[in-house]
């Protein structure tokens, strides 16, 4: 039987407040232990799902053993949210959807590799899976699109090109609707656009794709607008011909009522390992004026913020930037009034800059 291990480990500090933080990290390793030929495969859960729960335990025990990999899941930034209570979110800790969720996931698979190298255990670092379903498949696009070099394959259910819940309320059982806070903090919407991030980016990971034709929460036009400026993008349309009762799909509609186990050992069948092994590459991604770093210089993931210490100083800043450079050139006519570009310019900076002024209302 599989090895099971959870430890709390240091997480990437809050990206909002600056805040350190911990999390809990689990992984399994194959009863055999781990050798060259052993891969690792990240775990995300979407809405509802949690690292805890009887059925990711499981995958991570039987993932293990039956296809040789180390399993990894982690506790990532406000998943305690995502379930089927309504809880009080605060800057501290809440449902970004995003950028937090991404940090520590790749914080997760980096801190297993660490473990693996200081124990001298040899792996193969050619096949390093990223799984996730929904809102989890969101994150693994998110994640590579972060760490370039690092994933061989992407398998992904039902993934939507945009956080279905960052604008829209959340409907749990009593009927109650769910609204999130990551709401008053969308700073960078460009960085959350699954389009925007993969049109002309060099994807090296091989994604396998599947998604319900009557997927009404996620439409299939929408995925296939991301796959025509994906690079190595596989989508499998599931047509209600493909519905089995005993098979890996049992619906067309959102999730596919997927089997995950099932499903897995599809996509794993198809599993093509990297020429070479894994790199950790620093990456940025330019977001408007802003240019957003990542680094990996300690191993681990980092967002360098830079004297700002927040995404929100970050974007202030600049957006003050912006307007003084955009009063300036207005002024140079003589006149903001009698230019209606220029106070069209700088009505749209003084509308963003008063979202943000709300965001860090919140801090």
């Amino acid at each position: 039987m599989a090895k099971s291990y959870t430890v709390n480990i240091s997480a990437h500090r809050n990206v909002y407040n600056n805040n350190l933080r911990t999390m809990n990290l689990y992984f399994s390793e194959p009863e055999q232990g781990v050798n060259k030929e052993t891969g690792l495969l990240l775990f995300i859960a979407g809405y509802g799902g949690h690292a805890n729960s009887n059925v990711y335990k499981k995958m991570r025990d039987v993932f293990a053993d039956q296809y040789n990999l180390v399993c990894i899941q982690c506790d990532y930034f406000g998943w305690e949210f995502m379930q089927h209570e309504e809880l009080e979110e605060s800057i501290d800790n809440f449902n970004d959807m995003t950028t937090m969720q991404a940090l520590d996931n790749l914080t997760a698979v980096t801190m297993v590799i660490e473990i693996l190298k200081d124990n001298n255990l040899d792996f193969n670092g050619r096949r390093i899976i990223a799984y996730g379903h929904s809102h989890g498949a969101y994150l693994t696009y998110l994640c590579n699109r972060l760490s370039p070099g690092l994933f061989s394959s992407i398998i992904d259910n039902s993934s939507y090109n945009y956080p279905m819940y960052l604008h829209y309320g959340r409907e749990i059982s009593g009927g109650s609707t769910l609204s999130y806070l990551a709401g008053k903090t969308v700073l960078f919407p460009e960085l959350y656009d699954l389009v925007r991030l993969y049109d002309g980016f060099d994807n090296r990971a091989q994604i396998l794709s599947w998604h319900g034709e009557n997927d009404d929460m996620a439409p299939i036009e929408d995925k296939e607008r991301l796959c025509a400026v994906t690079k190595g993008m596989k989508l499998e349309r599931v047509r209600q011909e493909h519905i089995r009762p005993d098979g890996a799909f049992t619906s067309t509609r959102h999730g596919l009522n997927a089997d995950f186990l099932k499903m897995f050992d599809l996509a794993f069948s198809a599993l093509v390992d990297m020429p070479e092994p894994y790199t950790l590459d620093d990456i940025s991604i330019q977001v408007g004026r802003i240019g957003l770093h990542f680094s990996y210089n300690s191993g681990l993931i980092r967002l360098d913020l830079s004297n700002d210490g927040t995404l929100l100083g970050l974007l202030s800043h600049s957006i003050q930037d912006d307007l003084a450079s955009a009063i300036d050139k207005a002024m140079k006519y003589g006149s903001v009034s009698q230019h209606p570009e220029e106070q069209r310019a700088i009505a749209g900076i003084l509308v963003q800059l008063e979202r943000v002024k709300e965001a860090f209302r919140l801090v």
